[in-house]
């Protein structure tokens, strides 16, 4: 696999294409692009059946080690990929090491090894264990092992460890990597560490460069612990540093992020230079109840942000989630059938939701590539962030009116 952009200007929005796949000749994944979320091997809620009603366009699964690792003793004795190993073999995947949607604890490191918290307790891996799982899995993308438990709170102390062991892991992966036959042709993608600290960020990257012929793309790590919270980070906090890591970066290089940003901050990335995004908002949007409805096309008549279905509002709501929407949720269901469904706790809600919100975000993407192409990002990037203002002030006022009419309750 090859990355080739169309632009090598630095710091900006970037049209780019993954091709020359092995066994997928034919296959082109245009960039931006969103990687599927997945959790063991599917993404959340929805089967890969499922899926083939939401797109039937070539897509690259996001598979985190900590999601699979009870299959990597099995996978040592199949012969096949991961891909064909759960049952989506027409499908590209990208080997991660943590859930971007599940917060990742901080701590409990031990000297070249990296914890991962998997369902039955933590497990330390170190870099030839982590190439184990590699080689066996056999993705056609991969990040290479490192330490990304930094956040805005980290100390000096904490961060020049995650430094440390992430050139250490970076050199260990590598070496690995040039003598096994069967990782020759996978992409490579190393992580930048240095948390919020400029000198340790252009540390790392000075020391990984020794090895920059050899890596496919940069993973700009170490800027949260993933999980909902991300969703809130004021891309304020982190443009400095994003911005120093991307013109610090060769320019033809893949340039990806992690992590549940909201579609504001991610057309903010995107103007900033990065290629490559997943799914996890999906995930935690439907987790919460929540569908998203804001506009993508003029042709779309919906005005809000997004929906929270559980809302008494739209219980006879005989409506689509959005007016319009080619989704199967949208096509054959109503916000008060989705309402229902979510108030009897009938599993088929969150299956109905998974699918409009993977689907309007898939054309989010789109929609992203169209403008950058027609130089106009910037107009969308202010629809966008128009509607989430509006959101925000409504949500604003009704806690307000609640706190209000809860205290009125009280003196009464």
């Amino acid at each position: 696999m090859k990355f080739f952009v169309r632009s090598s200007t630095k710091r900006c929005p970037r049209l780019g294409v993954l091709r020359c796949i092995e066994g997928k000749s034919e296959v082109e994944i245009e960039t931006p692009v969103v990687l599927l979320h997945t959790q063991g091997g599917h993404i959340p809620h929805i089967t890969h059946e499922v899926f083939k009603l939401v797109s039937k366009e070539p897509q690259i699964l996001q598979i985190p080690l900590v999601s699979m690792h009870s299959f990597k003793d099995t996978m040592t004795y199949y012969n096949g990929t991961i891909s064909e190993f759960i049952g989506s073999k027409n499908s590209l995947t990208c080997l991660t090491l943590h859930d971007p949607s599940n917060l990742t604890k901080q701590g409990h490191h031990t000297r070249d090894k990296i914890p991962i918290w998997t369902k039955r307790g933590k497990v330390l891996y170190d870099a030839d264990m982590y190439m184990d799982v590699v080689e066996s899995f056999k993705p056609n993308m991969y990040y290479l092992l490192s330490d990304g438990d930094t956040n805005k709170t980290s100390p000096q102390k904490r961060i020049a460890k995650a430094v440390e062991q992430t050139v250490v892991f970076n050199k260990q992966c590598l070496e690995r990597h040039r003598k096994s036959e069967v990782l020759k042709k996978m992409f490579v993608m190393t992580p930048i560490a240095g948390g919020y600290c400029l000198k340790s960020r252009e540390h790392c990257i000075e020391a990984l460069f020794i090895d920059a012929n050899e890596i496919d793309g940069f993973l700009i790590d170490g800027l949260h612990n993933n999980g909902p919270e991300v969703e809130f980070l004021p891309f304020e906090e982190i443009k400095s540093i994003l911005e120093f890591s991307v013109d610090k970066l060769p320019p033809e290089k893949l340039c990806s992020v992690q992590g549940c940003w909201s579609p504001l901050n991610v057309i903010k990335l995107v103007q900033c230079g990065i290629d490559m995004f997943d799914t996890s908002y999906c995930h935690i949007l439907t987790e919460r109840s929540a569908a998203m409805t804001f506009q993508i096309d003029t042709s779309d008549e919906n005005n809000d942000y997004e929906i929270n279905l559980r809302h008494h509002s739209l219980a006879e709501d005989f409506t689509p989630i959005i007016d319009g929407c080619e989704c199967l949720a949208c096509k054959k269901y109503t916000r008060a059938y989705i309402h229902h469904l979510l108030t009897v706790q009938e599993l088929l809600a969150p299956v109905l939701i998974m699918i409009h919100n993977i689907h309007h975000y898939l054309r989010f993407f789109r929609k992203i590539r169209q403008c950058i192409a027609n130089d106009t990002l910037d107009e969308f990037e202010n629809f966008i962030a128009g509607r989430y203002e509006n959101y925000q002030r409504k949500t604003t006022s009704s806690v307000e009116d609640k706190i209000i009419s809860e205290n009125i309750g009280d003196n009464i």
